[in-house]
């Protein structure tokens, strides 16, 4: 492996772990929030699936575009996208409010797992990618056990939303490490 793909390496690596501490954080607590915004089980339900379907047709266009425009924009996109979402978590009130925003989260989710999935692909080599992209999943795994470990104390202590503004404003501003990932030319 290059020392530009590993240095790349380790950058998305190191912004992987930080939305999946965030993302940890949230993880439990979104269900409850997004449940008590649905006004029943039987919508949350529908909640889930609204997203889980547009996490399905997001997933081919990503990668079918990301090959042509390359990876960074897309992550940037879905970055700056679930940030916005999370804050507007706090801000609805309606079943259908809440409808829409599933459904965009299901597109950035699509988008993001797609495109994470190239990226790993694109900055590893094919004689030790396995073992590489073990090494990433191990440590993103880790980092979102200790994002839900904290998640708990967090939503003690300042509320549920402010779980929501702080995952927010830790995504925007650690898309900054982004613009150090340099894509090669293929």
């Amino acid at each position: 492996m290059s020392s530009s793909s590993a240095r790349n390496l380790l950058i998305f690596t190191t912004v992987s772990s930080i939305w999946a501490i965030v993302f940890g954080l949230i993880g439990p607590f979104y269900v409850v929030h997004v449940e008590r915004l649905s006004g029943g089980m039987e919508k949350l339900g529908i909640a889930f699936s609204i997203m889980v379907l547009f996490q399905s047709l997001a997933s081919y266009c990503a990668g079918h575009f990301s090959d042509r425009l390359g990876r960074k924009p897309f992550l940037f996109l879905t970055a700056y996208t679930d940030a916005a979402i999370l804050f507007l978590y706090t801000v609805i009130e309606g079943t259908y409010q809440l409808y829409l925003l599933q459904g965009l989260l299901g597109i950035t989710n699509g988008v993001a797992d797609t495109i994470r999935t190239s990226l790993l692909g694109d900055l590893t080599i094919k004689e030790k990618r396995g073992k590489a992209i073990g090494k990433f999943s191990a440590i993103v795994s880790l980092s979102s056990a200790a994002g839900l470990s904290l998640g708990g104390y967090v939503v003690k202590l300042y509320g549920i939303k402010s779980l929501f503004y702080l995952a927010s404003i830790v995504v925007v501003l650690s898309t900054a490490l982004l613009f150090f990932i340099r894509e090669g030319k293929d």
